[in-house]
């Protein structure tokens, strides 16, 4: 069996991370989220991938390859101009030859086997094959209702009635190679393809009942990291790494090769710290913090809930509180993100029609790609910094004579 990952999209919901890379290589708990669909599926069994690509392409390309290394036969397809998922998924006709298939939308992350649950369910019922998850909040996404014996009964796209059905669709399905005649005839809409089968009644749900989180804004990534992290028991530190005289370790602390972490630090699991990085003297390194491979964090730092994506410099006596962190970012001394409002009610990030809730009362600050920002600047709640943005150091005194 093959799978097809929809990757080609770009989100504007999710800038500045995705103006420099596709949506599904944003890097939660030290991998993207891609490396994360890769492996469930190979742990499923489906070692033949097609990617659908187009938004920076190169950078999913040159990252995967063709997957040998990670036992995985990958092949691009790419899907030019972006015209819907039915269009994206119409493309990859010819290279599953006409046998049963995976379709994994590639924005969604979830914990466990989910592969595995819609493959058992596809063995007992045949037909066609749709992960359901109840997440928190079911009003961003499509409703459906399922009858006793698990057939989806109904689909409801953007409901407006809060009363409805909280199962929605988890991004994985198992469908027949009939998928692509229904896509003919529904003009390659998918929500209406998905409507055909179940009145075909043939169209049956595999509950997930494990992690899951369809990540839309860039908060949500700190909440998938959470996610990720959570499931770790114990602390992994690779025999490369050194820790310099006395550094304390508490809880599930993920460390990898070639890492350096300076006398006096304290890291609190769960948190993970990639590859090659320095971490200075008397760093705190607090929980559910991710740092991708080659970062560099400066003495007496503090880091909370918070993604770095890698190849940083944080300079010294910073604090970066619940927020997310592009590539090539360099923050000078003293830079400090305020993660919280003075009355601590909910902070707004912005939406696609101005300010919306994150839901959340401590958020931080979203920088993007190769952002430059000097010493002692301070960021408010929310902020959102575009790729390769340059803020001046904040200088009080230029001259005294």
């Amino acid at each position: 069996m093959k799978a097809v990952i929809l990757a080609a999209a770009r989100s504007e919901r999710l800038l500045p991370f995705t103006e420099t890379r596709a949506k599904p290589m944003i890097r939660v708990a030290g991998r993207t989220i891609l490396e994360y669909m890769a492996s469930s599926l190979r742990e499923a069994g489906v070692k033949d991938i097609l990617i659908v690509v187009n938004h920076q392409r190169e950078g999913i390309q040159s990252f995967f390859e063709h997957g040998h290394h990670l036992g995985l036969n990958i092949e691009y397809v790419v899907q030019d101009p972006i015209d819907g998922i039915g269009a994206g998924l119409k493309r990859c006709e010819k290279e599953l030859a006409n046998e049963p298939f995976l379709l994994v939308y590639g924005d969604v992350l979830a914990t466990g086997k989910p592969f595995q649950a819609v493959m058992r369910q596809y063995a007992e019922l045949g037909g066609s094959i749709a992960a359901l998850t109840l997440p928190p909040s079911s009003g961003d996404f499509g409703n459906v209702y399922i009858d006793n014996a698990m057939r989806i009964t109904r689909l409801v796209e953007k409901p407006s009635d809060p009363h409805l059905s909280n199962y929605v669709f988890a991004g994985i399905f198992l469908l027949p190679p009939a998928m692509f005649q229904i896509l003919d005839h529904c003009g390659n809409d998918m929500e209406q393809a998905y409507q055909t089968l179940i009145a075909e009644n043939h169209f049956h749900g595999a509950l997930w009942e494990g992690g899951w989180i369809d990540i839309r804004r860039p908060w949500q990534i700190l909440e998938a990291n959470r996610m990720i992290m959570d499931r770790w028991k114990n602390a992994e530190i690779d025999g490369s790494s050194r820790l310099e005289g006395n550094v304390q370790i508490e809880g599930a602390v993920h460390i990898e090769a070639e890492v350096i972490v300076g006398s006096g630090s304290v890291l609190k699991g769960p948190c993970y710290i990639g590859k090659g990085s320095y971490i200075g003297n008397n760093t705190l390194i607090r929980q559910y913090s991710s740092l991708g491979p080659e970062s560099t964090v400066g003495y007496g730092t503090e880091l909370k809930n918070c993604v770095l994506f890698g190849h940083s410099i944080l300079g010294r006596l910073s604090f970066i509180g619940d927020s997310v962190i592009g590539e090539r970012v360099r923050l000078g001394s003293g830079v400090t993100t305020v993660n919280h409002h003075p009355d601590m009610r909910v902070v707004e990030g912005m939406g696609d029609n101005g300010p919306i809730s994150t839901g959340m009362t401590k958020v931080g600050a979203f920088i993007g790609d190769d952002v430059v920002i000097g010493a002692r600047n301070v960021l408010g709640p929310g902020v959102r910094i575009k790729a390769g943005h340059q803020i001046e150091d904040m200088i009080t005194v230029r001259s005294v004579i």
